[in-house]
């Protein structure tokens, strides 16, 4: 049976420490750390899918879904090449079908297949409002010179009474493309997202569960302020840094302390089951031998599935990303986190 676990943050929360951890364990496939699944997430993904198929349903929100997943495997599918000057203009650098072994469009189109009940051709005029303004205005002479039949359309007709089962058997079936024999555990990078993670680890059916890192405001701030300080595993690409400050809003002390905020008002703590567990980064750190345990409990594991101890997460190199905020010039910012965000600082 397959299995998958998920480790999620909230931006920079170092979650890093729990993939090189599973990298230890026996039968875990974990990819390359600065891959990331999105296709749950990401707007048009599989969470906007079910909510139109299945918690929301109408004509138009489903056949819209359908689109918008449509358009979505067009982007992360294929890969960019020269050779291919279409996918110049579609593709926009996930490249599944490369990760999945030239596998991806071929299973998600049998997918949206599975979930369509019928289609047909006719008239149909809300995919027009997300259509270029050329396209539109092309659709409105052909309409005035009544010769509607040129602009009809594909309609996608879907109400699928299976939607969890069929996706489930689709990300097992996809995942199952780069499973080796002796693996039976994948492992994911934010596939899930940290607020509300139950129904994210519904589309597994019960196959699936999330470890959840949090980390110290101050800390979060201090290594994106002031990269290079501390341990930084050798994964970590450089020209993400800006790009991780950008969206943690680090040049402006308020907006930090407001997203920091806002992130953890969006947490359902409440809809939390026995598939999600959350952990501070500084305990799996400092309590080393306590958190492996915690973790590989969650995970339904012996002991002796951790067959290679330190190869890859080493808590005394980690401890040095523990209170790098003392060390940073702007104690100013500081101050202000520890006052606006003291429920989240870690004392140690």
């Amino acid at each position: 049976m397959m299995k998958f676990v998920d480790i999620s943050g909230f931006g920079h929360s170092g979650k890093g420490i729990i993939t090189d951890l599973l990298r230890e364990f026996d039968g875990y496939n974990v990819p390359h750390s600065n891959f990331e699944f999105n296709l749950i997430r990401i707007n048009g993904g599989l969470l906007d899918l079910k909510n139109a198929l299945v918690n929301n349903w109408s004509p138009i929100r489903a056949d819209s879904a359908i689109r918008s997943f449509l358009h979505l495997i067009k982007r992360v599918g294929p890969s960019a090449k020269l050779s291919k000057p279409l996918s110049l203009f579609h593709a926009n650098g996930m490249n599944y079908d490369n990760k999945f072994n030239r596998k991806f469009t071929e299973l998600s189109l049998e997918y949206v297949n599975q979930l369509v009940n019928y289609t047909y051709k006719g008239e149909w005029p809300y995919p027009m409002i997300t259509e270029p303004n050329s396209k539109q205005f092309f659709q409105r002479i052909l309409n005035y010179a009544k010769i509607k039949e040129k602009f009809y359309t594909n309609v996608y007709v879907a109400a699928p009474k299976n939607f969890d089962q069929v996706t489930s058997i689709y990300l097992k079936t996809l995942f199952g493309q780069i499973l080796a024999e002796n693996e039976t555990t994948v492992v994911m990078h934010n596939a899930i997202e940290p607020f509300n993670p139950t129904p994210s680890l519904d589309l597994f059916g019960n196959e699936a569960k999330v470890i959840i890192i949090q980390r110290d405001p101050r800390d979060i701030f201090a290594s994106t302020a002031s990269p290079g300080n501390g341990y930084i595993p050798e994964y970590e690409i450089k020209s993400h840094w800006q790009l991780k400050g950008n969206f943690l809003n680090i040049d402006n002390i308020e907006r930090f302390i407001e997203r920091q905020n806002l992130y953890y008002d969006q947490v359902n703590y409440a809809a939390d089951d026995n598939r999600v567990l959350r952990m501070r980064y500084e305990d799996v750190v400092i309590n080393y031998e306590e958190s492996v345990g915690r973790i590989i409990h969650f995970l339904g594991e012996s002991s002796n599935v951790h067959k290679s101890k330190y190869a890859f997460f080493d808590p005394s190199r980690s401890k040095k990303n523990i209170g790098l905020w003392k060390g940073l010039k702007d104690q100013d910012s500081i101050k202000k986190i520890e006052q606006a965000l003291p429920e989240y600082c870690y004392n140690l």
